[in-house]
């Protein structure tokens, strides 16, 4: 049995306005257990962070790219990435200065629509401020708050 992660209610939430929209994934996880970039100090490259990463592949024969969204706790914001066919990232993630942290599960889905139908490499029609956050998102910073303390 796997058990449920602190960030897992808030990705089931994201999966299911993509697919509502019309966006449904061709692959995403969860983990616990990826080392955090971010971190700095003594403990640099020995703590682990919550992360999501959310995969829909490109296709070599169309020259269309794929598009992989990342979820790092530590992050503070969405984060996006051109992937190849195999899922395979094409350049470094960018930030998606729209989608907070605990974005709502719809923005995410209008941003992902957007930036897959634009460029993924230099998103156009994005809105210009960051949305709102998700109606759970107390909640999930508390769950994040717990995790971080254990």
């Amino acid at each position: 049995m796997t058990a449920t992660l602190p960030h897992d209610p808030y990705i089931t939430a994201v999966i299911e306005a993509l697919t509502v929209a019309g966006l449904e994934p061709d692959s995403y996880w969860t983990s616990d257990a990826e080392t955090d970039p971010y971190a700095t100090g003594d403990d640099a490259g020995c703590t682990t962070m919550l992360s999501a990463v959310i995969t829909w592949l490109g296709d070599d024969e169309t020259d269309t790219s794929g598009l992989a969204l990342l979820w790092d706790h530590p992050a503070g914001a969405w984060q996006a990435m051109p992937v190849d066919g195999h899922g395979v990232g094409e350049r470094e993630a960018y930030y998606v200065p729209t989608l907070p942290q605990c974005a709502d599960p719809l923005a995410v889905a209008n941003a992902a629509r957007q930036i897959r139908t634009s460029n993924p490499w230099k998103p156009t029609g994005l809105p210009a401020e960051p949305c709102g956050d998700w109606d759970q998102a107390d909640s999930l910073r508390a769950a994040i708050a717990t995790w971080e303390a254990s």
